[in-house]
């Protein structure tokens, strides 16, 4: 047995790691943290987490190999909370759990480039492809809806075909019915009928290829979700100005973060619009913002002094050196990539813990929820809002019409009272 060898690896760390090829895959996984520009104390303690749970496998008998996200929480639920390993592995879950996700996320990326891109039969890979083309060319739906799309329709084909060649005619309603109950067992309303359009959009494709669908596409459950029962949450002009003053804009997290939260303040803009922003999206001498949008639409908005200037000060004094043409970019390892969708959560939230709002603002999205309101309010026509929202259909910016309450108590009939 190979011992695995890393200044950074204390000695039990060491003898976990070691073993015919799992220490090839160590060193490669803290070479890629390094290269990534995690600290050396990082590094050592996911060095550690991984040794952990691969020593946690061997005893009860799992392959590190053929593991999935089921044994990972298993390991991080139940195993730590009582774990009697050693006194010095780490307990903390949340750094455990990041351990494990930069592990396999390097071990996916290995398969791919040595094996190919999957391990799908060869006619669902096949039939995929045909169906990205189509909601890419035919739909123009944005890159996370068409992963989203495909994610449930490959699930659908490998439940009913497996490796067997693709006929549709051969599915019965009762068939698609018993996927959906028995794939959402647990799941919430709105994530339920995301796996019904996505499956519905299959259908739809199947459709234009000429094949027989309606019966398919009606066997798919009802799902009650009344969007228009509440009316919409939004923030005080007040508890605007509270989360914009909590951040610390002499740092340049802070810089960043304060410019991220005045383009969804401002602009209304969604966090994936944030995230994929670059320098050459803002035009500075005419004071506008180019904004990659739904369906491959790119949309020009209205650039608001203050974004600006938030923006303009992040790019000048707090963005660190990069070779990436994003505007908002991680500041910690991994260093030189975009910031995601979740960072820019995470610009918000702490913000709203700070002022102690914490239990009212849960995500980004009520600050788009409280532009569109404030909009209805001083009497814009739904109409422009729809078009600084960038909805496709005005229907969904009816929704906004309920918080203009002073105009609805002057259409509200009195109630009839009871005849004495």
């Amino acid at each position: 047995m190979d011992a695995f060898k890393h200044p950074l690896c204390s000695r039990l760390t060491a003898t976990w790691l070691s073993g015919e090829g799992l220490n090839t895959h160590a060193e490669a996984y803290a070479a890629r943290l390094t290269s990534r520009g995690y600290r050396p104390a990082t590094i050592a303690r996911y060095l550690s987490s991984l040794a952990h749970f691969t020593h946690w496998c061997e005893l009860v008998g799992h392959e590190l190999a053929s593991v999935d996200d089921r044994q990972v929480d298993t390991f991080i639920r139940s195993h730590l909370p009582k774990c009697e390993c050693a006194s010095r592995c780490s307990r903390v879950s949340h750094n455990v759990a990041a351990a494990l996700s930069h592990f396999f996320e390097g071990q996916r990326s290995w398969r791919r480039a040595s094996h190919g891109p999957s391990a799908l039969p060869s006619d669902v890979m096949e039939e995929l492809s045909c169906y990205a083309s189509y909601l890419l060319d035919v739909r123009g739906l944005a890159l996370l809806t068409r992963g989203l799309y495909a994610r449930h329709a490959r699930d659908f084909l490998v439940r009913q075909f497996g490796s067997r060649p693709i006929r549709l005619c051969q599915v019965l309603p009762a068939d698609v019915a018993r996927f959906v109950r028995q794939r959402a067992a647990g799941w919430k309303p709105a994530s339920i009928k995301a796996l019904n359009t996505s499956l519905r959009s299959y259908f739809a494709f199947k459709a234009s290829c000429g094949e027989q669908t309606t019966s398919l596409s009606a066997a798919l459950p009802k799902v009650p979700l009344w969007r228009m029962s509440q009316l919409p949450k939004m923030l005080a002009p007040d508890d605007i100005d509270r989360l914009l003053r909590s951040y610390d804009r002499s740092k340049a997290c802070g810089k960043r973060d304060y410019a991220i939260a005045r383009c969804l303040i401002d602009l209304g803009l969604r966090r994936v619009e944030v995230s994929r922003l670059k320098l050459g999206d803002v035009n500075w001498r005419e004071g506008v913002l180019h904004i990659a949008s739904k369906g491959q639409r790119t949309d020009i908005l209205p650039l608001p002094a203050a974004t600006g200037e938030a923006i303009a000060d992040y790019v000048r004094h707090g963005r660190p050196i990069t070779t990436l043409r994003e505007i908002f970019v991680r500041h910690n390892a991994p260093r030189n990539e975009p910031i995601n969708v979740d960072l820019i959560r995470g610009a918000i939230r702490p913000a709203a813990t700070r002022c102690g709002m914490q239990d009212r603002i849960a995500g980004t999205h009520i600050l788009r929820h409280t532009l569109a309101g404030r909009l209805v309010q001083s009497g814009t026509p739904l109409k422009e809002i729809a078009d600084l929202l960038r909805h496709r259909d005005l229907d969904t910016t009816t929704i906004y019409a309920k918080v203009d309450l002073p105009a609805l108590a002057r259409v509200c009939q009195p109630w009839p009272r009871r005849p004495s």
